[in-house]
C-alpha cells in the first residue's frame, strides 16, 4: 500500500539516519517507499516479494530470526533491518516473527543505493551498522550457550519468575480473615498493605504456628499483632542472586517485590527458586552467611577461587560471574559487619557500607580489588566515630583475608577518607565537579559508581540523589570527556592493532583499560547528564534508551562491545588463572581471525564514542 506521505516525512525526520538527509533526499526517496501491514499470515511473504530491500518499523513488534532459529534482534519502532545483505550482496537467510501486528516500511534497493551515493552520513551509517553485526552474532552465539548453561537463571530478573497475582490484606484485617484468605489463595505467606500501596508487614504460616496457635491468641485480633513488620523487601528489576542472597542472609523463605515506587507487586518464595532447580551458588552464599567467626567466614571463602573458576568456565558469560562474585563480596561484608556488631554492640547512628567500582556495578572479576566506603550521619561525636573506624578496618582486613586484595588506591572504608557523613561526601563530590584535576577525575571514574550493601536506606537514597545532582555540571562533564577522548584506542594505521604494554615474548593490549573501562566511561558521562543513579553500565544504557545526546544505534553499540570486551577478558581469565600471566591483556596473535575482527570492530566502536562524547561534552569544560 502506498504510505502517507506526510506522516512518513515527520516520522523520517526522527528516524536516523534519514534525519541526516536533506529535504530533498528524504522527499525523493519517500516516493518510492511502500508499506505494509504485516501479521503473522503475511510475514513469510516479506522477503519473497521485496528482497532485497531496506526495512524501517513504523509500529509493532517483531524478532529477526537466524537460520538455527536464534533471535538476532527485537525490532520495534525506528528499527531498522535488511540492510546487510544490501551492503555485501549475500542472500537473505534470516526471517521474521511477528510479536505485535504492525506497519513497515519498505526503501527498494536501488533507492538505498542512491541514497548512499548522495549522502555519506547516509551510507557512513549503514557501514558502522554493518560492521556491528559481527557482535551481535557473537551476542547470539552467547546467549544460545547461555540458554544451555547452568546459572542462567541467576541473571533473570525477579519480575520474571513471580508466579501469581498479588495476595494481600490490610493490617486491621483480622488473624482469622486473613488466615482463610491463605487458605482460599492456597499460599503460605500474605503481604500486609495498607493505603495507599504501603508495604506494613508480611503473615507466614510460621507466624500463624508460633506467635497465634503455640501462644493462645484471638483470632479476632489484627494482623499487625501479630505479623512481621517492615520486612526484607527486593525490586522486580533485581536479579534472582539478590533475592537468594537475601534469604540465606536472613534465613527465611519469603520475600516481598517491590517496583520501583516501593509498591509491592508480589512475593518471590523459596520454591519459586527451587523451580529454577541450580542450587550451587546458593549452598555457597548460605555457607558464608552461616560463618559463626571470622575464622569461619576465612574458611569458607578459601573455596571461592576453585568454584568461581569452575563456575565461570561452564556458565562462560561475564555478566553472571560479574553478579555472582560482587553477590559474595557483599554477603561477605555484610557477615564481617554482623561479626563486628555482635563484638561492639549495634551501630551507634545511621550509616550505609557503599560499594564502589566493579562492586558497585556488579561486574566484579576474578582480579578484582576493593573499592568500598561509609557514608555516615551527620554530627557524630568522637566515640561514635571510633566505632565506624573500628568497624571500616574490621571489614577491610576481613574481605582481605577473604581473597579480596586491597586497593592500591586506598579506596577503602579503613582510610578516613572514604568514611564520611552525607553533608562530607557532598563536599567532597563538589570539589571535584567545580575543580576537575586530573586525581579528582580519576576518583570520579570509581566514586560515582555506587551502591549500598546494607544500611539506612533514606540516607542512601539522599546522598545518591544529590550526587547525581552535582554530577550534572555542564564543567565537569567537559573535562570527564576530555579526558575520555584523550585515551588512545588500540588501533593504528590501516586499522592494525597497536600494543598498550609489553609481555615476556610479545606486545599485550590491555582490553580492560582501553577498552572495558573506556566504554564503562563514556556511558557514566552519558549517566551522569541525564542525572541517572543507575551504576551498572548495561543497566544505565537501557535507561538511556531514548536518549537525544545517544541515539538508538550508538546505545547498542556500546552494548554489545562492552559484553564481547567483558567475555573475551573472562575467556582470558579463566586461561591464565594460576600463571603470573596478566590477567587483563591479551596477546591479539593468540586470537582467531574472527575474535581479532570482532575485537577491532569493538575498538571502532569505542573510538567513535570517543569523538561523540568530546563533541556533545568536551565544549563545555
Amino acid at each position: 500500500m502506498q504510505p502517507d506521505f506526510a506522516e512518513l516525512q515527520r516520522f523520517l525526520l526522527d528516524c536516523p539516519p534519514f534525519d541526516e538527509l536533506d529535504a530533498e533526499q528524504r522527499l525523493a526517496a519517500i516516493e518510492q517507499m511502500q508499506a505494509v501491514y504485516l501479521n503473522k499470515h503475511n510475514v513469510e511473504s516479506l522477503f519473497k516479494e521485496h528482497s532485497p530491500a531496506l526495512y524501517i518499523v513504523r509500529s509493532g513488534v517483531f524478532d529477526l530470526i537466524a537460520p538455527d532459529d536464534t533471535v538476532i534482534e527485537r525490532l520495534e519502532s525506528h528499527d531498522l533491518f535488511g540492510f546487510p545483505s544490501l551492503l555485501s550482496g549475500r542472500p537473505v537467510v534470516n526471517r521474521l516473527a511477528v510479536e505485535a501486528d504492525g506497519i513497515v516500511y519498505i526503501c527498494p534497493e536501488p533507492v538505498f543505493n542512491q541514497l548512499r551515493r548522495a549522502s555519506k552520513a547516509f551510507e557512513h551509517y549503514f557501514i558502522r551498522a554493518h560492521g556491528q553485526r559481527l557482535l551481535e552474532e557473537q551476542k547470539s552465539e552467547r546467549g544460545a550457550s547461555r540458554s544451555r548453561a547452568t546459572g542462567h537463571h541467576l541473571q533473570l530478573p525477579i519480575s520474571d519468575v513471580l508466579r501469581r497475582k498479588l495476595v494481600q490484606m490490610p493490617s486491621n484485617a483480622t488473624i482469622r480473615s486473613a488466615a482463610e484468605r491463605m487458605s482460599q489463595e492456597q499460599v503460605s505467606s500474605i503481604l500486609i498493605i495498607d493505603p495507599p500501596d504501603t508495604l506494613a508487614g508480611i503473615l507466614t504460616d510460621r507466624d500463624l504456628r508460633n506467635r497465634v496457635v503455640a501462644q493462645g491468641l484471638d483470632y479476632e485480633l489484627q494482623v499487625n499483632a501479630v505479623m512481621t513488620p517492615a520486612p526484607a523487601t527486593v525490586y522486580g528489576r533485581q536479579s534472582l542472586m539478590d533475592a537468594l542472597a537475601l534469604m540465606t542472609q536472613h534465613n527465611i523463605h519469603h520475600l516481598p517485590v517491590l517496583n520501583d515506587k516501593d509498591e509491592p507487586i508480589g512475593m518471590i518464595t523459596n520454591t519459586d527458586l527451587m523451580r529454577q532447580q541450580r542450587s550451587e551458588p546458593v549452598m555457597l552464599i548460605s555457607a558464608l552467611n552461616k560463618a559463626a567467626s571470622l575464622d569461619e567466614l576465612i574458611d569458607e571463602a578459601q573455596h571461592m577461587p576453585a568454584y568461581i573458576q569452575t563456575f565461570a568456565a561452564r556458565v562462560h558469560d561475564s555478566t553472571i560471574v560479574g553478579r555472582l562474585l560482587a553477590s559474595l563480596t557483599d554477603t561477605m561484608t555484610r557477615r564481617l559487619i554482623e561479626l563486628y556488631e555482635r563484638e561492639h554492640g549495634v551501630a551507634p547512628a545511621a550509616y550505609a557500607w557503599l560499594a564502589f567500582g566493579s562492586q558497585g556495578r556488579q561486574d566484579q572479576t576474578l582480579s578484582s580489588d576493593q573499592d568500598n566506603g561509609l557514608l555516615l550521619a551527620d554530627d557524630l561525636n568522637a566515640q561514635q566515630q571510633d566505632w565506624f573506624k573500628g568497624l571500616g578496618d574490621f571489614v577491610c582486613d576481613g574481605l582481605y583475608r577473604c581473597g579480596i586484595p586491597l586497593c592500591p588506591g586506598d579506596i577503602m572504608a579503613s582510610n578516613q577518607d572514604c568514611r564520611r557523613s552525607l553533608s562530607g561526601w557532598l563536599d567532597r563530590f563538589s570539589n571535584w565537579t567545580t575543580s576537575p584535576t586530573p586525581k579528582a577525575l580519576m576518583y570520579c571514574q570509581i566514586f560515582f559508581d555506587s551502591r549500598m550493601v546494607v544500611g539506612n536506606k533514606r540516607l542512601y537514597n539522599k546522598y545518591r540523589a544529590e550526587v547525581a545532582k552535582l554530577g550534572q555540571s555542564e564543567f565537569f562533564l567537559g573535562n570527564l570527556a576530555r579526558l575520555q577522548s584523550n585515551v588512545p584506542v588500540p588501533l593504528g594505521l590501516f586499522n592494525r592493532f597497536r600494543s598498550t604494554e609489553s609481555g615476556k615474548d610479545s606486545d599485550l593490549i590491555n582490553i580492560k583499560r582501553y577498552g572495558i573501562a573506556l566504554i564503562n566511561d563514556i556511558v557514566r558521562t552519558y549517566s551522569l547528564h541525564a542525572g541517572l543513579t543507575e551504576p551498572g553500565t548495561l543497566a544505565r544504557l537501557q535507561e538511556l534508551k531514548g536518549s537525544r545526546l545517544l541515539n538508538r544505534g550508538d546505545n547498542q553499540a556500546l552494548g554489545e562491545a562492552w559484553l564481547f570486551l567483558s567475555g573475551l577478558r573472562l575467556q582470558h581469565q579463566l586461561e591464565v588463572w594460576g600463571t603470573d600471566k596478566p590477567k587483563n591483556a591479551l596477546d591479539p596473535d593468540e586470537l582467531s581471525t574472527l575474535t581479532r575482527r570482532q575485537l577491532k570492530s569493538a575498538f571502532r566502536i569505542i573510538k567513535e564514542a570517543q569523538q561523540g562524547v568530546g563533541l556533545k561534552f568536551g565544549r563545555t569544560g
